[in-house]
C-alpha cells in the first residue's frame, strides 16, 4: 500500500496547496477514511466498489479516484457515497482505462469537478 503526501496546486491569489494523501487498493471494496483523499485503483483481479464519506462531514473537500492498472472495461470502478448523491446519481461507474474522477462536497452531496 502506498501512502504519501503530495502537494497540489492551490487556489487563485497565491493560495497555499491542498495536501493530497494517497492510498492504493486492489480489494473489491474500499472506503475513504482518516485523512486519505486520493486513491489509485488496480482492477487487474476484480471490479472495485469505492465509498466516499458522508459529504456533510467534509464540506469543501476534494476526493480523487484514479484507475491505475487492469482492464477497467472488464472490471469497472463504482463510486458511491455513504449518504447523499454524486451529481444527482446514487453511484458513478468509471469505465475508461487510466481515467480520473474528482468530486467535491457541497456539504449535502458530491459534485463532479
Amino acid at each position: 500500500m502506498f501512502r504519501g503526501n503530495w502537494r497540489g496546486s492551490g487556489g487563485g491569489g497565491g493560495g497555499g496547496g491542498t495536501a493530497l494523501v494517497w492510498d492504493s487498493t486492489s480489494a473489491a471494496t474500499y472506503s475513504f477514511s482518516g485523512n486519505t483523499n486520493s486513491l489509485k485503483v488496480d482492477v487487474s483481479v476484480n471490479a472495485v466498489a469505492v465509498t466516499l464519506p458522508s459529504p456533510g462531514g467534509v464540506s469543501g473537500q476534494i476526493f480523487t479516484v484514479k484507475h491505475s492498472a487492469g482492464n477497467i472495461g472488464s472490471n469497472p470502478i463504482t463510486i458511491s457515497s455513504s449518504s447523499g448523491t454524486i451529481d444527482g446519481l446514487a453511484s458513478l461507474v468509471m469505465n475508461q482505462n487510466l481515467s480520473t474522477t474528482r468530486v467535491s462536497s457541497d456539504g449535502t452531496n458530491w459534485v463532479l469537478i
